[in-house]
């Protein structure tokens, strides 16, 4: 599992002040960087998914639509050793560690297209803790840490472009008897709802000019053809439906493959990652530029499509 050298933590040893001056850089006309927030519970399979998303992005499918280039500099330069490990444990089935309380991950990348003729979407991801993400809960004061405080108030100065991706588990941990009264579900469904009511509340900029992915995470367990998302979400996170059923948001599902999951001896959980999925992370991109820039990705060439046709 993935361990953390507190002397390496993203900005640990930096004013909370000038932390938000990183963040209100973002939103500058120069830089114009997207910033994509996962929010989950604990255990809910942020760094899981962000790992099947990053080694995606560097893999080299021929298919591919397009390449990245990494940041290294200030301040990604301590997420560019996150983005390393991600890829490497997710390349060789390994489960990389969830983000440790009080630490944050920011990993910077440009996505360039594979069609010249798009344009390059500067991205960044802010892995968050989960432990941290559910200080926000109601019953835990309502309130973050002061460092994710400062990312918000930076973001908010230029109204910088921000994606909050909320990632809620098909099967969250402790849902044995799933059902939509089960207290498993009930969490999560709290969570999400908290997260957007402190959002409009503390952050009424940001929450009118930032976009909101709803992703149900371990979709490949639903068994039912015909449940969609947003049934799903209405079914089983009556809270959070009811606060963004009137929004414009992205529903989505996400498989990052198949796991293995057993005991040791000893009655440890042990996991491993046996297959990996390409379909869920390519989707995503694509939905991801597509809300990023208004152009499609996958869209093809006069020679593209005359030598997809000679196939």
């Amino acid at each position: 599992m993935r361990t953390i050298n507190k002397n390496e933590e993203f900005l640990a040893d930096i004013p909370l002040q000038e932390i938000a001056e990183v963040f209100a850089h973002f939103g500058s006309e120069e830089e114009g960087r997207v910033t994509v927030i996962p929010i989950g519970f604990p255990a809910a399979g942020k760094s899981l998914f962000l790992s099947s998303l990053l080694h995606y992005a560097k893999s080299s499918t021929s298919e591919k639509l397009f390449r990245i280039l990494l940041e290294s500099n200030f301040p990604f330069d301590k997420g560019r050793i996150a983005f390393d490990e991600m890829v490497d444990y997710f390349h060789k089935g390994d489960l990389y560690a969830a983000t440790a309380k009080g630490s944050i991950d920011l990993i910077g990348l440009d996505i360039i297209p594979t069609n010249e003729k798009l344009n390059t979407l500067k991205i960044s991801f802010l892995d968050l803790a989960g432990d941290d993400i559910e200080k926000i809960k109601v019953s835990n004061n309502a309130e973050f840490t002061g460092k994710i405080k400062a990312v918000l108030n930076g973001l908010q100065v230029n109204d910088a472009p921000t994606i909050f991706a909320l990632i809620t588990p098909f099967e969250p941990a402790g849902s044995n008897n799933f059902g939509s009264n089960s207290e498993a579900h009930n969490r999560e469904d709290t969570l999400h709802f908290d997260f957007l009511s402190f959002l409009e509340k503390e952050q009424p900029s940001i929450f009118k000019s930032s976009k909101i992915f709803i992703i149900v995470s371990q979709w490949d367990k639903n068994k039912n053809d015909k449940l969609t998302i947003e049934d799903y979400i209405q079914k089983y996170r009556p809270a959070l439906y009811a606060f963004v059923k009137n929004l414009n948001v992205v529903w989505g599902s996400y498989s990052v493959g198949k796991l293995l999951v057993q005991a040791d001896e000893a009655g440890k959980s042990y996991q491993k990652l046996i297959t990996r999925n390409e379909e869920y992370p390519e989707n995503f991109w694509k939905t991801l530029y597509r809300v990023c820039t208004g152009e499609d990705l996958d869209q093809k060439t006069f020679w593209q499509k005359l030598f997809s046709f000679l196939k």
